[in-house]
Parts: C-alpha cells; sequence; structure tokens
C-alpha cells in the first residue's frame, strides 16, 4: 500500500479510501487530467464488538463502500512511520469523517486517526 500511496502523491494531494465488509478495498485519486484506481480484493473482516449489539454497521449492505477523502500526506506519514512490523492491520472508516487505523503487534496496538477533508 505504501508504494501505491507514493506513486499517488505525484498525482494529487488527496485520496479517496473506501472499503466494504465483504473485504474490498480501493484508493483512488482523481484530477482533471487522470483518474486512477487501484483496488485490494479478498481481504479480511474481523468481528467488532459483541455479535449482539444494535450499532450503525449492523444492518448495513455488505457490498456498500465506506469512504473518506484524506490528506494524501497524512496517509504516506502514517505508512512511512511503521516501524513496527504488525501482525494484523485493521482500518475502520465513518463514512466522509475519519479513517482509523489500528496496528497490532503482539501485546501492543497503536491506533492512527486521519481526519476527512472536504
Amino acid at each position: 500500500m505504501k508504494n501505491v500511496v507514493d506513486r499517488m502523491k505525484n498525482l494529487s494531494n488527496f485520496l479517496v479510501l473506501e472499503a466494504n465488509q465483504n473485504g474490498e478495498m480501493n484508493l483512488k485519486i482523481e484530477t482533471d487530467l487522470v483518474s486512477v484506481t487501484t483496488h485490494f480484493k479478498g481481504l479480511g473482516n474481523p468481528p467488532w464488538g459483541d455479535e449482539n449489539s444494535q450499532g450503525p454497521g449492523r444492518d448495513r449492505n455488505p457490498e456498500t463502500m465506506a469512504e473518506a477523502r484524506v490528506d494524501i500526506r497524512k496517509l504516506q506519514q502514517f505508512l512511512a512511520g511503521q516501524q513496527v512490523n504488525p501482525t494484523k492491520a485493521m482500518c475502520n472508516i465513518v463514512s466522509n469523517r475519519i479513517v482509523h487505523f489500528i496496528l497490532l503487534h503482539e501485546d501492543v496496538s497503536l491506533q492512527y486517526f486521519i481526519p476527512t477533508v472536504a
């Protein structure tokens, strides 16, 4: 993912990160001259919270994409700062609000929040 973001950074200042509950994630940039999308498929979707909870994502169509437009430099800072080689990485997206990354390595968890831009 770091290599893709590094290349996209040369084309735009902003990136749209979108994902769904079927394990699909896209990184997109759009300018007047070019539109580039990178697709990731077959990603895991771990259970989150209590199975009996009635949270806002429980009734969501698994194919519906949640998306967030972020400053590509902030995403690049996060990816460049990964000195830990995590055993698991998770990404939560609150559409048009925030992207929340969680990196897990043994007994350590690192959380990183990137706000969206209009």
